[in-house]
């Protein structure tokens, strides 16, 4: 009986203690927090669970799934299927065309226009310029090798942004323009910046417009929204 209890106890201990151990996973795994579970209903859920017949932890098997990620990442994102086909480059249903509705699209009342991606369509300059010195910064502390970054490496950065993992594998895909598996110091700034416009709630493209390709990058046959 007397271990009983203490198993009881134990098991009140760690379910109180799931938010530093949601915050450790996050920091050993670089786990976006938007890919976990909400703690409260996972904390309920938790009191009525038998915890011996939990199976242990495999760290080799975690170790795997993070080099596939880390080095395959780009690869993987490509054979994703495009489930958006019909949509606009929002992730929303096309306008409606002819009558009343023609050339709307293209009239700069339109609401939201000059927003999320379409922020920069106009301009000459590169929009993602505006804040390029900041993200920058941020790359030259990653330590980059021949002017690139690892998916590994950017990867322990994006998922500060809290977003979940599937918004930051496609934020990658987009990111990474020549698909090299690597992000140089444009890609990298790219990336934050869609990061941002997701941050803002404003939905990402299914493929990268014109107006957001890295000048460095233009000329490459990139997959283009028309």
């Amino acid at each position: 009986m007397p271990a009983m209890f203490g198993k009881d106890n134990k098991k009140k201990e760690l379910i109180k203690s799931l938010p530093e151990i949601y915050a450790q996973i996050q920091r050993e795994h670089q786990i976006s927090p938007g890919d976990f579970p909400d703690l409260q209903r996972m904390q309920a859920q938790l009191k009525d669970q038998d915890f011996q017949k939990f199976h242990s932890m495999k760290p080799k098997l975690i170790e795997a799934v993070d080099n596939m990620m880390a080095k395959d990442i780009a690869q993987l994102m490509a054979m994703v299927p495009k489930e958006d086909v019909g949509l606009n480059h929002l992730g929303e249903t096309s306008m409606i065309r002819g009558g009343a509705f023609e050339e709307v699209e293209s009239s700069p009342f339109v609401v939201g226009k000059g927003e999320g991606v379409e922020e920069g369509i106009d301009d000459a300059e590169w929009v993602v310029l505006k804040n390029k010195a900041a993200y920058d910064a941020i790359f030259q502390t990653l330590d980059p090798v021949n002017g690139k970054i690892s998916g590994a490496v950017a990867k322990s950065e994006m998922v500060k942004s809290k977003l979940p993992n599937s918004v930051l594998g496609k934020i990658w895909k987009l990111a990474d323009v020549d698909q090299d598996g690597m992000l140089d110091a444009d890609e990298w700034a790219l990336a934050n910046h869609l990061i941002k416009i997701r941050l803002e709630d404003h939905s990402l493209p299914t493929s990268l417009p014109t107006h957001l390709i890295p000048p460095s990058k233009r000329g490459l046959g990139v997959e283009i929204e028309d």
